[in-house]
Order: structure tokens, then C-alpha cells, then sequence
């Protein structure tokens, strides 16, 4: 949605993967954590997205902040094309811009049994 600002979403949010009890880690971070938003001084708002734990791939990404249109439609070609969310975090972006916001992101994916206790912890 191109509000003020900027909300973009593709796949599943965290509520929909849990809903459909999809085990996923989350990553999650500030947008001012993106060195972009330090110079155009926007740095409120997140990006979000949850992973499925074993697969490495993303069932859904959630960023809401300036650029987010710009942000998911690149994470939507990496979805269509099956690449894993290290591919992502490894790439080299441009600096400093919105989509090299992408390598903190996943750089913050968190360990695999994190995501085991959390999808027990919604089990029980």
C-alpha cells in the first residue's frame, strides 16, 4: 500500500504462519538498523520476515517504512525463483540504499532451535 509510510507484504505474515502451524524462525529489525534511513533520515517502522526453519526459505515478507514497495519486489523475485534467504544476505547491494537493508535482516535470522522451542512453545 503506497501510504506514509509505505506498507509491503508478500506471502504469509507471522499470524498466518502460525495459524497454518508452519515452523519458522523470525527475523526482525528496525529500520534503523538500514544505513539508508540514516541519510533521508527515515528510520522508523521494520522490516519483517518469518522463514521456515528447515528449508532456509521464506514463506513471507512484511517491510513497512519509506521504500518498501521497492524493498519486497526484490525479495518476491528471489520467492519466485526458490533462492534461500542466504542468498540475500550474502549479495552485495549498492550502498547505502533501502535493499541493502536486506543483509542485516537476515544476517539476524535466528539459530535453528530457537525456531524448535518457539514451535513447541505454541504446541503447548
Amino acid at each position: 500500500m503506497f501510504t506514509d509510510p509505505e506498507f509491503a507484504r508478500i506471502g504469509l505474515s507471522e499470524m498466518e504462519a502460525n495459524e497454518r502451524g508452519i515452523a519458522y524462525r523470525l527475523a526482525k529489525i528496525p529500520l534503523v538498523a538500514v544505513l539508508r534511513t540514516r541519510t533521508i533520515s527515515e528510520t522508523s517502522r521494520l522490516h519483517e520476515s518469518p522463514y521456515r526453519s528447515k528449508e532456509r526459505s521464506h514463506p513471507g515478507f512484511t517491510v513497512f517504512g519509506v521504500e518498501a514497495g521497492e524493498v519486497m519486489a526484490s525479495v518476491q523475485v528471489a520467492m519466485i525463483a526458490g533462492l534461500p534467504y542466504t542468498a540475500l544476505r550474502d549479495a552485495i547491494f549498492t550502498h547505502p540504499t533501502m535493499l541493502e537493508g536486506l543483509i542485516p535482516l537476515f544476517t539476524n535470522v535466528p539459530a535453528a532451535a530457537a525456531a524448535v522451542a518457539h514451535a513447541q512453545a505454541l504446541h503447548s
